[in-house]
């Protein structure tokens, strides 16, 4: 048995630097040529596999790769928590700021709530969740340079709303969150994704791994229905330009569209630019677009359960729209 348990580690392990190895390639690879989610059509797997071949392994085998390395680094936090736990944020703000400075979107944050879960308040993980997709050095730099400072501004303003108020909502009505000592962490339940104990990192892994397999493919499954019927084009041709029925509409639009690491600025560049679009209007569209996108609304249901995840989704949009008409009020 301890053979074959040794064995099976080995290949996790190999499956995990290969993935890893694959991930730093492509990136490395479309940042040196810059490709991003509008030039696709210089990749050359986009430029040599069918459409619908490209698009499949775009949302399927690119997002297992993101997941896994997600959920490895997630098993690494866990395992190394105590050993460097005066490094790890300790309330909201904090929880903000180290996702605001790593490079990671949601299907990658979401996996480390495993790791999260036990040590961190449920408010702290729900922000750190949130606030993930919406900001890195990346997207801040890309705020700045493609759409202007006044974006980038109150991009990173209503972020830190948005991930805030969300970690508050999420404790105020999850039964996790009804504790004693304010000082008291969450503890491990059954139903939770803590390690087991005496697996190694890559076998934990991938135990966790395959627990989201089915919400994997049912996001990728979804993802792919919204890209190919892509309702952006639908955006583009729309007149609505700001006002409320506008900020609810590219809400409501931009949730199952599947945009992350910028690529909703890049989208929004030519509606701000030659189109006219609002400020608000376009920071409605930004946040909800990254901040609850498909994938990551069916990979928290696995992690919160339905209820919550529902109640939180439906949360993050009335603040974004309550926010895009501040905006829109203010006539920034």
């Amino acid at each position: 048995m301890g053979k074959i348990s040794t064995n099976k580690d080995w290949v996790y392990k190999t499956i995990i630097y290969f993935t890893l190895a694959l991930l730093l390639t492509d990136f490395v690879y479309k940042t040196y040529f810059g490709i991003t989610y509008h030039t696709r059509e210089k990749c050359i797997l986009y430029a040599t596999l069918p459409r619908w071949l490209f698009l499949g392994y775009e949302f399927t085998v690119d997002l297992f790769m993101t997941v896994i390395i997600g959920i490895f680094v997630g098993t690494l936090l866990q395992k190394n928590f105590t050993k460097y736990k005066r490094l790890y944020p300790r309330n909201q703000i904090t929880a903000f700021l180290y996702a605001s400075v790593i490079p990671v979107c949601s299907c990658s944050a979401i996996p480390m709530m495993g790791a999260m879960q036990g040590q961190l308040r449920l408010r702290s993980i729900i922000t750190f969740v949130v606030a993930a997709p919406l900001l890195n050095p990346f997207i801040v730099a890309l705020s700045f340079t493609v759409l202007g400072t006044e974006y980038a501004i109150i991009r990173m303003v209503s972020s830190l709303i948005l991930a805030l108020s969300t970690g508050y909502f999420a404790e105020l009505i999850s039964p996790k969150a009804t504790i004693s000592d304010p000082e008291k962490l969450l503890s491990c339940t059954s139903n939770s994704t803590c390690a087991v104990p005496g697996k190694s990192i890559y076998a934990e892994t991938f135990r966790i791994f395959k627990q989201l397999v089915p919400y994997l493919l049912i996001a990728g499954a979804f993802s792919l229905v919204f890209e190919i019927f892509q309702p952006s084009v639908i955006l583009e041709k729309l007149q609505l330009k700001e006002g409320p029925l506008s900020f609810a509409l590219f809400i409501l639009i931009g949730m199952p569209i599947y945009f992350c690491n910028g690529a909703d600025i890049l989208f929004l560049q030519p509606l701000v630019n030659y189109g006219g679009l609002s400020m608000g209007t376009s920071i409605a569209f930004s946040l909800t677009s990254t901040a609850i996108c498909i994938s990551s609304f069916i990979m928290l249901l696995k992690y919160l359960g339905k209820k919550l995840t529902i109640h939180i989704s439906l949360f993050i949009m009335a603040v974004i729209f309550i926010m895009s008409q501040i905006i829109g009020i203010l006539n920034i």
